[in-house]
């Protein structure tokens, strides 16, 4: 699906009616980073942040490696009713399949020697989704991908369901993923904003109205 430069127009018009962003994306705690990914998408935002604050407040302190997450997750079976104790554990939620993709994005980042934030954050800035994240993880699809590399700050924005429909209703028609992208993208360069804050921005916004 091709983006207009009068698409890019319509959504610069939106955005400069945005008032700037209060926060950012940025995540710098490698294991922080590995548990957002499988937990921060298709959830309320409260579930979401009531998780991670599970998971500071009792888990934080001895859980800050790749081999100390390896460890506590050898503790269960990998089956529903190991991973709903594992999920219980790591996050005061029953969220058994969530902790079945994080078993398999570690595995993933293992496997590849992405063990630490550094090496995360060298290897999303030049990362692609098909060729370097497809089919890796099962569940994991392109709007985590987006998720993911921004928190390591790489310009780019997630075709999430807020930013989907402020692009769409600036445009006036259906986008799919990554003309979403593009657009939001682009204007965000005429705009002289990182992508990310746009993206933030928009988040806000839109939050906002629901």
């Amino acid at each position: 699906m091709t983006v207009s430069d009068s698409d890019v127009d319509r959504v610069v018009q939106a955005a400069r009616q945005l008032p700037p962003a209060e926060g950012n994306y940025l995540v710098d705690d490698f294991v922080t980073n590995l548990l957002a990914t499988v937990i921060d998408f298709q959830m309320h935002t409260t579930a979401v942040e009531n998780a991670l604050l599970h998971f500071r407040n009792n888990l934080h302190e001895q859980i800050r490696t790749l081999d100390d997450l390896q460890a506590l997750m050898a503790q269960y079976p990998n089956d529903k009713e190991g991973n709903t104790a594992l999920a219980q554990g790591l996050w005061g939620y029953k969220l058994w399949t969530r902790a079945e993709m994080l078993r398999g994005l570690v595995a993933f980042f293992d496997r590849t020697g992405i063990r630490d934030q550094e090496a995360l954050h060298r290897w999303a800035q030049g990362a692609k989704f098909k060729p370097d994240f497809e089919g890796q993880v099962r569940g994991l699809g392109p709007t985590v991908f987006q998720w993911l590399v921004m928190r390591q700050g790489v310009e780019t924005v997630k075709p999430d369901v807020h930013v989907r429909r402020f692009a769409e209703r600036s445009v006036g028609r259906t986008l799919n993923d990554q003309a979403v992208v593009d657009v939001v993208t682009r204007a965000a360069t005429i705009l002289g904003v990182k992508a990310y804050e746009l993206d933030w921005a928009i988040w806000e916004h839109e939050r906002g109205q629901s």
